[in-house]
């Protein structure tokens, strides 16, 4: 019975983490190239965790310990517990046609390259300026990269090609810099809607895409998909509590009964 209140409670553990990233989709719908994360409770991972522990293999050799590192963790209530994961959905958002000439979007994969005083990020949002020393940015002010450095767009008729070339009245003055890695992306989010890659993954030369002048992609979150998901996490809450109060119950009356005998 013990054991049925710690899984009750483990299974508990990773809701507020599921509703927290729900809430930072659902805040975003409006954001440019913003893309989704969900979190993944990972049975499989947990029982091969269980295992390690106890030193158990169906093999008869305890396997490799499971790596639960971030942007993994593990949720854990007296001897039960959840691996839980958040994963980023990179699935291409809808275009929107803003006719803004400095609003690019990319079809297909890859990522715009921003100069920061981090070093270079990565981002889908491609809504643009123009900074005050003439190059093109982000709306935070960093520098979009073009294969040669930061792309100065000065002049007047400002375009962009479907292959990343940029123009300024007609003549060439550099191409974006749209960079690719190996899938599935290992890349975490930092602030800004940039994303920062893992330990080991190398930027690359995008191949398979398309820049669309004067569009911008959406997030690849919906907004009544994040709302219905929000309420399904309220009801498997409620679940848990359901259950920890029965057995609650249960032990109260089973201890009562045994002081009779």
């Amino acid at each position: 019975m013990i054991k049925g209140l710690y899984t009750s409670a483990a299974g508990m553990l990773p809701l507020p983490y599921q509703q927290d990233l729900i809430t930072n989709n659902l805040s975003n719908v409006n954001t440019a190239g913003y893309k989704q994360d969900r979190a993944f409770i990972r049975e499989l991972v947990t029982a091969d965790l269980y295992l390690n522990e106890l030193q158990i293999a169906s093999t008869g050799t305890p396997p490799p310990m499971v790596n639960i590192q971030p942007p993994a963790f593990r949720a854990s209530v007296g001897n039960s517990s959840q691996v839980v994961q958040m994963r980023t959905e990179f699935t291409q958002g809808e275009m929107e046609v803003t006719g803004i000439d400095y609003n690019l979007a990319i079809e297909g994969d890859g990522f715009f390259t921003v100069q920061t005083p981090a070093g270079a990020r990565y981002t889908r949002g491609g809504n643009f300026k123009m900074d005050p020393d003439g190059n093109l940015a982000t709306v935070q002010g960093f520098q979009v990269l073009g294969t040669a450095g930061p792309l100065n767009v000065q002049g007047g008729d400002f375009k962009v090609l479907q292959n990343g070339d940029v123009y300024v009245d007609n003549v060439q003055v550099g191409a974006l810099r749209i960079s690719d890695f190996e899938k599935p992306y290992e890349l975490n989010k930092v602030a800004d809607n940039l994303f920062v890659p893992r330990a080991g993954a190398t930027a690359q030369a995008a191949r398979n895409f398309t820049v669309k002048q004067g569009m911008l992609e959406k997030a690849n979150a919906h907004p009544v998909d994040q709302l219905v998901a929000m309420i399904e996490v309220e009801r498997y809450f409620e679940f848990g509590q359901r259950a920890i109060r029965l057995q609650d119950e249960t032990l109260q009356q089973a201890a009562t009964q045994v002081g009779k005998i």
